[in-house]
């Protein structure tokens, strides 16, 4: 009859059972090191649902962001709390270059060329990113928030800052085209979203060429603005009294 093995003997001389040896340990990773993979997870998650949002707008659910981003949606929920903050942190440079677009404009020695330039950078920013025009014409008619169940409490106190600081440039702005009598006398700083918005109505005319379009609609309505010509040339052909 064969023998079993002899049972080995987990007890100490004392009747105590030994402490099973340590299994070494892996080296545990660098601070910095799971910081980058943090960092490089997270740049990636805001570039897949930027190109999505770019595209489609705000509605896209979060369950296409998360698998285009290889993520599982608890994973994008860990990240954010909601939709607001995820929308929020992909288009937080987004809405400072509208501020820096208003102070680059306000550098223009001639103010009508600030006016020019502001329009023109705004509009393309909004003609070429669908989410982006949704943000910022959403922040201004009160239509802002896309988390459900949410306050958008963040969100709107960040909209609210970036338009503090571009209204205050803005209005800089026009009050010097106004003494240089670059624009209409009846022209306001809002009048210039409201322009931009309707640049970008332009564009179901002809799908074929949107930036064009949007282009010569801006020029158009800018056109809008400038002063009346009272130069004698205005008066030619016209009766006058004797």
């Amino acid at each position: 009859m064969k023998q079993l093995p002899p049972r080995e003997n987990h007890e100490s001389s004392t009747g105590r059972p030994h402490q099973d040896a340590a299994v070494p340990a892996g080296p545990a990773p660098h601070p910095e090191a799971a910081g980058e993979v943090s960092s490089s997870r997270d740049d990636h998650l805001r570039l897949a649902a930027h190109e999505l949002f770019a595209r489609n707008g705000l509605g896209v659910p979060l369950a296409d962001i998360a698998r285009a981003a290889g993520v599982g949606v608890a994973t994008l929920y860990r990240r954010y709390k909601d939709k607001d903050i995820l929308i929020l942190d992909v288009y937080r440079d987004h809405m400072a270059d509208g501020e820096k677009f208003a102070l680059t404009a306000n550098g223009f020695a001639e103010p009508w060329d600030g006016i020019e330039y502001f329009l023109r950078r705004s509009t393309y920013q909004l003609l070429h990113d669908r989410g982006m025009r949704e943000l910022v014409l959403g922040g201004y008619i009160g239509g802002a928030g896309w988390a459900r169940g949410s306050t958008h409490e963040e969100l709107i106190a960040a909209l609210d800052a970036m338009e503090a600081k571009v209204t205050a440039q803005l209005e800089l702005l026009v009050t010097r085209a106004k003494a240089a009598k670059a624009v209409r006398e009846d022209f306001q700083q809002q009048d210039l979203l409201l322009i931009s918005a309707m640049a970008q109505a332009a564009l179901p005319v002809d799908h074929r060429g949107t930036t064009a379009v949007s282009q010569r609609a801006l020029q158009l309505l800018i056109e809008g603005f400038r002063p009346i010509c009272t130069s004698p040339q205005a008066t030619d052909g016209m009766p006058t009294e004797d």
